[in-house]
């Protein structure tokens, strides 16, 4: 992979560097209050392929100035985003590994500072500035409404101290508003903004932004006050502000209906904390699992996804590794069709008109990721609960019932597929993609309950929950969104079943009632109705019925959507 200009800069100016340092020792008056930068962590909780750390330790070396780093713990923004507790427990169980690479591999040493809001970070940016004599701020762009008002805020009030506040783009491939149409306007459609972004990467040289070790006054640390500056400390207040937390959704009744403790057993056996062990589960996936991935990611009884959605929302690894790793197995898997090493392609290669398409896919998937950020900037009003198409979403008579809005979230609407993918969701913090789209169409279609309902629980449960990907695949499934469904395309969750859990594995994994029940079953209402009932073979076994006929809400739903 490439060198960027910051590693560069390292290799060619560390002599230099050191010789400056030891020059500052015997010469104290050349040491006076050096240029002290900071990086403000965000959703970018990783130490390689960082754009804004790379950027400020290439500067830094250059100036021979100080870095510092900083990370603020929101808990009550992050549960007014509905922010999950797993999620929430990913990120605090990342700091202290974070907090010990900085210190090991780059002499920069982070400070964890707790502040209920977005506007006690703004605050407390100010106040940490003021008390250490910073110059210049680095962070990564987030693309979220709070987020931006916030970043504009600070923005407004730290020029007028003279101090730089400067944001790079990294959490997509390509930035948003770099892939549009010929007349400037964003993509309507995946298809179309995904061969544009494919040949766009095809054409372009995409590098790994590696950060330089700070040479000049290693290990600053910042004065900030209430703030955890130890490894020791950031652990514990990471494990208090999870407890905190939970209270906190507890007492707002969000997990009265759920075990909550194996939950986050099950999250933290699940995903390991840390860059290293992203970078591993990256590793392992394609050198076990990506070349079968095309079939096998939408059978949810397999481990055969990437698993790394948790890591990337809160960016223990980047996207630019994973599509580069990616594209070098395509190469590789090209080489060998073609009888050479396939160390790369060559000149003129498109990626995307190879036939592995298990590979393809698979970056298809980070294509979309991108198109959903791209969405999100280039239509914020999003963030504020509305649709995509808003003369869609207007017009339908959505419902809000509570009682069946309650079924579906604990996973006791009579349908198998359905209810077994919910209780994974709240048993796990997680649920397997083809199952999103099953369970959030049978909501809005088959319940016609609004989508905004479902999409919020998601963001509660799940630990890898991230607005712009939520949101797209919500309003996707109620053809409300951008490249939505069409209305009259409404998923079977029983021929969905059928097609991709055939054994039922999944199914009785998750509703061990229903073990007894044959597959056969199982997939077909008509013969489940006829097996539950009073005088029916399975009649004894305690599951409901279903509580809706598919064919009928099916055929409401294509109604309601056809009054437009």
């Amino acid at each position: 992979m490439s060198k960027t200009a910051a590693e560069t800069s390292h290799n060619t100016d560390s002599t230099d560097s050191t010789e400056t340092s030891n020059v500052n020792t015997n010469d104290d008056a050349t040491s006076v209050n050096p240029a002290h930068y900071l990086m403000w962590f965000r959703r970018d909780l990783r130490v390689h392929d960082n754009t804004a750390l790379a950027a400020l330790c290439e500067q830094a070396n250059a100036d021979n100035a100080s870095v510092s780093a900083i990370y603020f713990v929101t808990p009550e923004q992050w549960q007014a985003h509905d922010m999950s507790l797993t999620q929430l427990d990913h990120i605090a169980r990342t700091l202290p590994i974070l907090a010990k690479s900085l210190q090991t591999q780059l002499n920069i040493h982070l400070t964890v500072q707790l502040c209920p809001s977005f506007s006690n970070c703004v605050e407390a940016m100010l106040d940490i500035c003021s008390a250490n004599q910073i110059s210049t701020v680095m962070a990564n762009h987030e693309y979220e409404g709070n987020e931006i008002k916030r970043d504009e805020q600070l923005t407004k009030q730290l020029a007028n101290n003279d101090i730089e506040f400067v944001r790079w783009h990294d959490q997509c491939i390509l930035p948003p508003q770099t892939i549009t149409t010929n007349d400037d306007s964003m993509y309507q459609v995946f298809t179309p903004f995904y061969k544009k972004w494919r040949h766009t990467l095809d054409i372009s040289t995409i590098q790994m932004h590696e950060a330089s070790a700070i040479n000049g006054n290693t290990k600053a640390k910042l004065e900030v006050s209430n703030a955890s500056a130890t490894i020791e400390d950031i652990e514990r207040v990471s494990k208090e502000v999870g407890e905190d937390y939970q209270k906190a959704l507890q007492n707002a009744g969000l997990l009265e209906h759920m075990d909550i403790d194996v939950q986050l057993e099950h999250a933290r056996a699940a995903y390991p904390a840390g860059e290293a062990a992203a970078c591993q589960r990256l590793e392992d996936f394609i050198a076990e699992d990506i070349d079968n991935y095309d079939i096998s990611r939408d059978v949810p009884s397999l481990n055969a996804t990437s698993q790394l959605s948790a890591y990337l929302t809160i960016g223990a690894i980047g996207p630019r590794r994973c599509y580069l790793q990616a594209t070098l197995q395509l190469s590789k898997a090209l080489g060998e069709l073609h009888g050479n090493d396939g160390d790369a392609l060559d000149s003129g290669d498109s990626f995307d008109n190879t036939n592995n398409s298990d590979i393809n896919r698979w970056i298809s998937e980070l294509a979309w990721r991108d198109f959903y950020r791209h969405v999100l900037d280039y239509k914020p009003e999003l963030i504020r609960h509305q649709a995509y198409k808003q003369e869609t979403d207007s017009k339908i008579n959505w419902s809000y019932n509570q009682q069946e809005f309650n079924a579906w979230c604990i996973g006791k609407t009579g349908v198998p597929l359905v209810d077994a993918a919910m209780r994974c969701l709240n048993a796990t913090g997680f649920m397997h993609n083809r199952l999103r789209m099953v369970t959030a169409m049978f909501l809005t279609k088959d319940l016609l309950i609004d989508w905004r309902l479902g999409e919020r629980y998601f963001m509660q449960q799940l630990i890898d929950g991230d607005f712009a990907s939520n949101n797209g695949g919500w309003q996707w499934s109620a053809s409300t969104g951008t490249d939505s469904a069409p209305y009259f395309r409404i998923m079977n969750p029983f021929s969905q079943a059928k097609t991709h859990d055939t054994d039922g594995e999944f199914i009785k994994t998750w509703l061990p009632e229903l073990k007894a029940i044959p597959a056969a079953i199982l997939h077909s209402e008509d013969k489940m109705r006829q097996a539950l009932a009073k005088g029916g073979k399975f009649a004894d076994i305690d599951y409901q019925l279903p509580m809706v006929e598919h064919k009928a809400a099916r055929q409401l739903a294509i109604a309601e959507f056809k009054k437009q």
